[in-house]
């Protein structure tokens, strides 16, 4: 949002001339000297208004900068009173001391208590106008930032939302699957059976336990079981599936189906060499460890999963590893545990 237009220099320059000349016609009025405008408008009295009202202008935008910055971070009634209360004060005293001196040197003799309390009406009046145009900016400014933020939550909400339906629909795995499907139903019938009731069982789990913030790892390693079995059907692919793991645990539903798609597709696959991917566990973590063959164009890493990465975060302060030596990697994740 655009700074507050008091702070722009053409403003700065043209706002004191014109009201400069407004106090003068308001005083004249005010002292039932109207016929002083057609004798000698432009007069040392115009000048001297528009000199004071240079100053109390410039003073009181110097104030709003300063309770912005140094004092009143917050919009609130007390801090509000209390700057109006000041800025009056200072405008006061100013005012004050400038009218003494220039009634003093200038025109010889101590202004009345009259003609201090108008000048001081009119501009201490000043003085509560940029006030006034600072709260209300502060205000809308506040107003559009709030609003700014509501968008952005919503735009980050229909992205997430995004990136589940991707996630969810899986387009990549989804295509191989039914031009697999397209060649077995020609050459077998029975297998292309075996296949639907694969691939339907993987979606089915994935499209019913979106509202699932976990899930027990072995109702997971189950589907990933189906998965793997999909896969096996497709080109160049034998994958088997090792769990050693006893014990009961949850993990972030779709995780490990999304970590093993994803190592089958960095992985260089043949029908000669069994990709075993084993399931081992330790106390506190569970382990994905395979013997790695990376393709040249594309190999596992945190930036394959970055969306499991992100959801372990809420639930375990631990992050998700990766260890790689010459021939193996291991996938290390935090078991996750409901905490009575």
């Amino acid at each position: 949002m655009k700074k507050l237009f008091v702070h722009q220099p053409l403003f700065r320059l043209l706002s004191p001339a014109f009201s400069g000349a407004i106090v003068y016609l308001l005083v004249l009025l005010l002292n039932n000297n109207v016929a002083q405008i057609q004798e000698e408008f432009f007069n040392e009295e115009l000048y001297f208004c528009i000199a004071l009202s240079y100053l109390i202008q410039e003073f009181s935008r110097v104030l709003l900068l300063v309770f912005k910055r140094f004092l009143f971070h917050k919009i609130s009634t007390i801090n509000l009173l209390l700057q109006i209360a000041i800025s009056m004060l200072l405008c006061f005293v100013l005012v004050t001391i400038a009218i003494h001196l220039y009634f003093k040197y200038k025109l010889g003799f101590s202004a009345t208590f009259d003609e201090i309390l108008v000048f001081n009406s009119i501009f201490c009046s000043i003085t509560f106008i940029y006030i006034l145009l600072f709260i209300s900016h502060q205000y809308l400014f506040k107003m559009n930032t709030e609003q700014l933020q509501q968008e952005e939550l919503i735009k980050q909400n229909i992205e997430d939302e995004f990136k589940q339906f991707k996630k969810g629909i899986n387009p990549n795995l989804l295509f191989e699957s039914l031009e697999s499907l397209l060649i077995l139903i020609k050459t077998d019938k029975d297998k292309s059976d075996e296949f639907i009731d694969c691939l339907a069982s993987i979606y089915r789990y994935i499209l019913s336990g979106k509202e699932k913030q976990l899930i027990a790892f072995a109702e997971e390693v189950c589907i990933v079981n189906e998965l793997v079995q999909l896969f096996n059907y497709l080109p160049y692919r034998n994958i088997k599936i090792k769990n050693n793991c006893k014990n009961t645990f949850l993990v972030v539903p779709r995780s490990l189906l999304f970590i093993v798609e994803q190592i089958v597709r960095t992985i260089i696959n043949t029908t000669d060499k069994i990709l075993e991917i084993h399931f081992n566990e330790t106390d506190d973590f569970l382990e994905i460890f395979y013997i790695k063959n990376d393709k040249i164009t594309a190999s596992f890493s945190l930036t394959k999963i970055k969306e499991v990465v992100k959801t372990y975060k809420i639930y375990n302060s631990i992050e998700i590893e990766i260890i790689d030596d010459a021939q193996t990697r291991k996938i290390i994740l935090p078991k996750l545990k409901i905490i009575a």
